[in-house]
């Protein structure tokens, strides 16, 4: 086992004593104390603030109270020279990249800080030149400071102030704080006169001309963006910021005094706001585990007119411009580290992904779209995953009604959907899991839609008919970097896919034959997996009918409305872009067959029904007519449960091109001679759909496209039938009712789309 020197290695003995340790997420030992310690003073290093670490304090002074350190903790080898004869000292190995030094805690109340990191020599150099300066004007702040004790070449020494622990959130002693340093050297200046600003470019090229493999392409562009995107000739206010000001920083003494440490990234010139903004961000990611919204949203909430006057010597100041100066800075700063950085630890990946929805939110990008697309290929980046029939090589020029279906590990769909979940763009997000896969509907603020499957297992029902993780291992890589199923792969999938499901390849695949025999043959689908599989798909098919059942949709409107037009679209809609199964039904359920079926067969009724015009019929019978309704609406009392179970509790969309509603506005339609209330009362039998529409226009516009009515029946109708859909939208029935003119296509689309979302989503 090798020795781990805790002085500087120029002053090291070779006199050797033995610690214990506490390993960081590397393994590597993070916190180390003499093996005979009756005290845990390395807690001194670590300031709890989640509830979490409070119960991790606990724990550890429970452990070394019933003096069970020696079991519990490793054992490492060590030289200790200026402390090995004393008790209570306690080393903080460091945080691994440039910045990196180690901390050591002695007896005599002093901390003494030792450089590692390349860049850990001029940050000592910097926090020594800064301590003596605020020391000089300590009179002038309500908050303490270590007293620098000594500062010599890679080592510093400085007090210790005792602490009862931290803030975990804001206070106005912070704020305070913050407004004494602004003030320390404020002074006006010319953005592109700050020093950093160059240095901001700098490290932004050497980021896009030495691109590192887990840093995300999205996350530079934006950032460069944002950077371009500056007006570098406005005038900017800086002040002394701390640099790392964070509640691990930030101490509560024992007098409930603010003190303030660690000052080697601290500043003389940095844009207004900077320690506020990283107080909360760096609380929200390492800490709080909080999202960017949420995170921005704490930042508004603690923002009031006094704090904002503090913080930026303004209330009105323009808050968000000095939150992208800080980003700016920070992002980039942090990037060039990483990127000299060999071994990751997890936080700097939840940085990674709070950092790319910040400036996705504050850039507030044309096509939302596109840059959730980007988000999503880069959350894929270091996966393993294969596109399965990618429409478009670029994934960034995905067409609009174009969905995804990715192949991937379970655990990689988990992390992939909360990683969605959290877009700043995001307005509402359906998520459906099934055993085998996980459906995404997201839906952006531009209204805009993107339907995403995460896979890990090829299943048909109960049938598992290829294998998903040797189809990702085969994967081929586009020229876009993108991982897609090989050629063969996916032909084999469409030939299984549409055989198990019984139906035509289209024609879009080339001809190919289907064989759906071969997927039984499979070893998954035998023996106790056989069972496992059937029993997935009943759970899937049970969770189906809670969580994702369907509904229905009416379309009414008088001939030449433009019903069949937009009936037509909305199924393309629903099937593409919202990953539905569609069922359409004309005016009825049709669990019975039309009654001149019974004189005519199904087919003769048929052909005669489709040669006659609408409201043509010459029944003038009351009992003819009691006798039609009673059959027709027979149908609708039975086929509703039809429809409900053989439909809508699987997730189908059913779409009536027209319904019951026809009855009782024109009743004549179907031959019928009947008083409007005698068909009304049946309504309130029936099921009542989700989403209805009546469809209507101008006379000269329907009779421009239909000549099957006159104006006066066109004019008379829509009245009707106006006045029923707004009488059932003020009662508050179940369901909405949208009268809805229907000239220009498009218009009438986006709002049955938007009716569509909340209705889905």
């Amino acid at each position: 086992m090798s020795t781990v020197s805790i002085s500087n290695e120029r002053e090291a003995t070779t006199e050797e004593g033995h610690g214990l340790y506490i390993p960081g997420v590397d393994g590597h030992p993070r916190w180390i104390w003499p093996a005979d310690s009756k005290r845990p003073t390395f807690l001194q290093f670590f300031q709890p603030i989640s509830w979490k670490q409070h119960i991790y304090v606990i724990v550890i002074r429970l452990i070394f109270l019933l003096r069970l350190q020696q079991l519990v903790f490793s054992s490492i080898p060590l030289k200790a020279d200026f402390t090995r004869k004393e008790d209570g000292w306690a080393v903080f190995t460091g945080t691994p990249g440039p910045n990196r030094k180690l901390v050591i805690i002695n007896k005599k109340g002093e901390i003494a800080k030792v450089a590692v990191g390349k860049m850990a020599i001029p940050n000592l150099r910097n926090e020594a030149f800064l301590l003596r300066d605020l020391q000089a004007n300590e009179q002038r702040f309500s908050f303490r400071v270590p007293k620098l004790i000594r500062y010599k070449d890679e080592e510093l020494v400085m007090e210790k102030i005792p602490s009862q622990g931290t803030w975990s959130r804001f206070t106005q002693q912070h704020a305070t704080a913050l407004w004494q340093l602004r003030r320390v050297k404020a002074h006006n200046g010319l953005l592109s006169d700050w020093r950093e600003w160059d240095r901001i470019h700098e490290r932004i090229n050497q980021l896009k001309n030495e691109p590192h493999a887990d840093i995300p392409v999205g996350l530079i562009t934006d950032l460069l963006k944002m950077v371009v995107q500056e007006d570098r000739t406005a005038a900017v206010s800086y002040g002394l910021a701390h640099g790392d000001f964070t509640p691990w920083n930030t101490l509560r003494t024992n007098d409930d005094q603010l003190a303030i440490i660690d000052w080697e990234l601290g500043q003389t010139e940095m844009p207004l706001g900077f320690d506020f903004f990283h107080f909360h961000l760096q609380n929200g990611i390492m800490v709080e585990r909080k999202s960017w919204q949420q995170i921005y949203r704490g930042m508004q909430e603690v923002l009031t007119e006094e704090t904002r006057s503090a913080l930026f010597g303004n209330a009105e100041a323009d808050v968000d411009r000095y939150l992208h100066l800080y980003l700016m800075y920070h992002i980039s700063y942090y990037l060039s580290l990483y990127q000299q950085q060999q071994d990751w630890h997890q936080q700097i990946y939840w940085q990674l992904d709070v950092w790319s929805d910040a400036l996705v939110s504050l850039l507030d990008p044309e096509d939302q779209r596109r840059a959730l697309l980007s988000r999503l290929f880069d959350g894929l980046k270091n996966r393993d995953y294969a596109v399965l029939k990618m429409e478009h090589e670029d994934p960034l020029a995905l067409p609009p009604g174009s969905d995804l279906d990715i192949l991937l590990s379970r655990e990689d769909a988990r992390q992939l959907v909360d990683l969605l979940e959290r877009y700043p763009l995001l307005a509402r997000a359906k998520v459906v899991r099934k055993s085998f896969m996980t459906s995404l509907l997201l839906v952006l603020q531009d209204g805009q839609i993107l339907s995403v499957d995460l896979i890990w297992k090829l299943k048909r029902k109960a049938t598992v008919f290829m294998d998903a993780g040797r189809m990702i291992q085969r994967a081929d890589k586009n020229r876009y970097g993108v991982r897609v199923v090989s050629a063969q792969d996916t032909r084999r999938y469409v030939e299984l896919f549409y055989g198990l499901n019984g139906a035509e390849v289209p024609a879009k695949f080339g001809h190919l034959e289907t064989f759906p025999g071969e997927a039984n043959s499979l070893a998954e689908n035998k023996g106790s997996q056989g069972l496992g599989n059937r029993a997935a798909y009943l759970l899937d098919t049970l969770r189906t009918m809670v969580y994702n059942r369907g509904f229905l949709i009416t379309f009414s409107g008088v001939d030449g409305a433009g019903k069949s037009t937009i009936i037509e679209r909305v199924v393309t809609m629903l099937d593409k872009e919202f990953r539905r199964p569609v069922k359409v039904l004309r005016h009825r359920p049709s669990v019975l067959p039309i009654l001149s079926a019974w004189r005519y067969g199904k087919k003769g009724a048929e052909e005669k029904s489709m040669a006659s015009l609408p409201r043509t019929g010459n029944n003038t019978s009351l009992v003819s007519s009691l006798l039609r309704f009673s059959y027709y609406y027979l149908d609708y009392l039975l086929g509703q449960w039809y429809v409900h179970f053989r439909y809508v509790l699987r997730g189908y969309v059913v779409v009536y091109d027209r319904y019951y509603y026809d009855f009782i506005i024109d009743p004549r339609r179907t031959n019928l001679e009947l008083p409007g209330w005698v068909t009304a009362a049946g309504f309130r039998l029936l099921q009542k759909p989700a989403l209805n529409f009546f469809l209507y226009a101008d006379p000269d516009t329907i009779l421009a496209r239909k000549q099957e009515l006159d104006r006066d029946t066109i004019v008379s109708l829509t009245k009707q039938y106006r006045n029923l859909f707004e009488g059932f939208e003020k009662k508050n029935t179940s369901g909405q009712y949208v009268n809805l003119e229907n000239v220009v296509l498009e218009d009438s689309l986006q709002a049955i789309r938007t009716s569509l979302l909340k209705q889905n989503v």
